[in-house]
């Protein structure tokens, strides 16, 4: 072999081991940048990639310190510091200069002389640091632009081979930013959404609170005239000798009883909300209970000029286990509505009570419904046309109430209308019946389960102040009277040992009960305290047995619910 061609072999044999050390660099590199790949993909901010990609870089670059600078946004003049890993570099303003620009196209730059470079000369003298050399290159996001610059403290520190290196990672850093910056700008999107859910809910909240507020107001306002008129009925039906005079009570009582039952049902909005109801089935004379609330709307079809037909195909000597309130707060609401909707012709009831099922038909000639409007007639607040609450008014909860009454009772409800002719409703629920007379509620007489008592009624309303005192007088009691929970308090005092029992009302002047029960229980632990309010929430009885008090009358006050109230106290002596 010739010596020229020995030498050609043995030069490539060097570019061979040569190349081949390239390769495993390159391919060491390749695998730092799959290890960062990895390392910068988990990241959750910024400020964690540049983190890591420091530190891979430093395995294969040697520089001094890394800096990372950024713009808030792509219209800003100027960069700002955003990591140094030395802290002479902080807070610091850098300008936008045209090496800056070439590193964000994708440039990677070595400066030889970076102290004569505009973008660095705001540093000559502001740093005790002595940069000698640099190498910068850029990446840009979707919102920020962001330089990265190694710094060496050695003239010549940076090489070719590092400027390769870092153009192999510039890719993959400005890949992670764009992914960093796309999932800020969602997270951002989903706090927005987060405060505005949260001050929905606030002024949801709020307004649910005020609405409370104003409900149990309206209850207090509504139940403490219904209080005395309930109550004088009692007491004169307990008086009364006149059977005609004891028909003419009796429908003012049924008609009473319905209207606090409206009034609670107003008062608990948000049971109806959510269809909880409680039924109280007994045994009563359906017929005569659907007679009296009648009463009421063959004066309102008589007014219009309507014909009410009324066919109760039901047993007078027979009694029904329902519950009465709800059955006729379903008939109120079917015939208010028909006779409401009604302008000519007529309206008719039909009920009927067979040995398992009571059946109740309202059908009425009135403005009738759109096929496309039945399926909604029953949905909470909504009426069969839109116009119609401007013209007719009422709150669209009727017959959203009666669905919930009729689906609680196990029963079903159905709809058929025309449009301008009319409407027919028809209601089947489940009875038990029992052949028999009525089974009355024992009027209000004196009582032999409880021992003649010294009761204090601690009440501001002039006519429950004397509701009550006819109604204890009746049972027996002996009964003195103050107005206010401070007289109470000093009654007490000045009477200790002399009285059995309190009546205590809630909301009054001066010193309201609340405050007065605890105040008495200072001295007086064993006197039962009877709570007498027109609130009647579950937070408003719960107050009262905080306070001390142990037994709880909603008011209107009513002359059985006194007796029990007595007899749950005291037991039967």
């Amino acid at each position: 072999m010739s010596l020229k061609l020995q030498e050609q072999l043995q030069e490539a044999l060097i570019e061979l081991k040569q190349s081949q050390v390239r390769e495993a660099k390159l391919a060491e590199e390749n695998r730092a940048i799959l290890d960062a790949i990895s390392s910068i993909t988990v990241a959750s901010d910024k400020q964690q990639i540049f983190t890591e990609l420091k530190k891979v870089l430093s395995l294969y670059i040697n520089f001094s310190d890394f800096l990372v600078l950024s713009k808030p946004s792509k219209n800003e003049h100027a960069y700002h510091t955003l990591l140094a890993s030395s802290s002479c570099f902080q807070n610091l303003a850098w300008q936008d200069q045209s090496r800056f620009k070439r590193a964000l196209s994708g440039e990677s730059i070595i400066l030889y002389e970076p102290n004569n470079a505009q973008e660095f000369s705001h540093l000559v003298g502001n740093t005790d640091y002595d940069i000698n050399s640099a190498l910068i290159t850029g990446a840009q996001g979707t919102i920020t632009d962001s330089i990265i610059v190694l710094l060496g403290e050695e003239v010549g520190q940076f090489t070719l081979e590092s400027r390769d290196t870092l153009s192999r990672f510039r890719p993959l850093l400005e890949r992670a930013l764009i992914d960093i910056e796309r999932t800020e700008q969602l997270q951002q999107l989903v706090d927005i959404k987060t405060r505005q859910l949260k001050s929905a809910q606030v002024r949801a909240e709020q307004a649910n609170q005020a609405k409370s507020r104003f409900l149990a107001m309206m209850s207090h306002e509504l139940r403490t005239p219904l209080s005395a008129v309930l109550g004088y009925v009692d007491v004169l039906l307990a008086d009364s000798k006149c059977d005609h005079q004891i028909e003419i009570l009796e429908k003012m009582e049924s008609s009473a009883e319905l209207l606090l039952v409206l009034i609670n049902d107003i008062l608990e909005l948000s049971r109806i909300e959510s269809g909880e109801f409680r039924i109280k089935c007994q045994w009563v004379n359906l017929k005569n209970e659907l007679e009296f609330m009648l009463e009421h709307f063959y004066a309102l079809s008589d007014a219009k000029g309507l014909k009410l037909n009324v066919n109760l195909d039901i047993e007078a000597h027979h009694s029904v286990w329902v519950d009465p309130a709800r059955i006729l707060q379903i008939v109120f609401n079917l015939l208010g509505n028909a006779i409401k909707f009604t302008h000519a012709g007529h309206v008719s009831l039909n009920a009927e009570v067979t040995s398992q099922e009571l059946i109740i038909e309202v059908e009425d000639t009135g403005i009738g419904i759109e096929p496309s409007r039945i399926e909604t007639v029953f949905n909470q607040f909504k009426q069969a046309d839109d116009s119609i609450t401007r013209r007719y008014g009422g709150s669209g909860l009727g017959l959203t109430i009666s669905k919930h009454l009729v689906t609680l009772m196990n029963g079903s409800i159905r709809v058929e209308s025309e449009k301008g002719k009319g409407s027919r409703f028809k209601i089947k629920l489940p009875v038990s019946v029992k052949s028999g007379h009525e089974l009355t509620q024992p009027r209000l007489s004196k009582s032999h389960g409880t021992r003649p008592l010294s009761v204090l009624v601690v009440e501001d309303t002039e006519t429950n102040q004397m509701v009550l005192k006819i109604l204890l007088e009746r049972l027996g009691h002996k009964v003195a009277i103050v107005n206010d929970g401070k007289k109470s308090v000093k009654y007490i005092k000045e009477n200790m040992g002399a009285v059995d029992l309190i009546f205590m009302d809630v909301s009054m002047p001066v010193m309201d009960g609340l405050t007065a029960t605890k105040e008495i229980r200072k001295f007086c632990r064993h006197t039962p305290i009877i709570a007498l309010t027109a609130h009647a929430m579950e937070q408003d009885k719960q107050a009262c047995l905080n306070s001390g008090m142990n037994a709880f009358v909603s008011k209107p006050i009513r002359g059985k619910e006194i007796q029990r109230s007595i007899e749950s106290v005291l037991g039967r002596s």
